[in-house]
């Protein structure tokens, strides 16, 4: 599995996002395991696996969440360990 570009933005922050914005009890997790609580928690938000060493844009998106795991490109994204609390943004 690779991770995507990301597509446009359909909810553009405005000053506040609603509901849970950060997940730092998914630190050391499995990247499935961490994608699995915050859709469940956020149905709508995009989660989105993200490499260690990706370069990401600097938007600001409200229904968008980046897990960021110790995977090289092309890897194992779903087993690999969440090394960045996530956030929506």
């Amino acid at each position: 599995m690779s991770y995507h570009v990301e597509g446009t933005c359909s909810s553009p922050f405005t000053g506040q996002c609603p509901g849970k914005l950060i997940w730092p009890e998914l630190v050391g997790r499995k990247g499935k395991e961490a994608k699995d609580v915050i859709e469940k928690e956020r149905p709508s938000t995009d989660v989105i696996y993200v490499p260690q060493d990706a370069i990401i844009t600097n938007d600001y998106c409200c229904n968008r969440v980046r897990i960021f795991v110790d995977a090289k490109p092309n890897g194992d994204y779903a087993n690999a360990k969440v090394i960045v609390v996530p956030r929506v943004g």
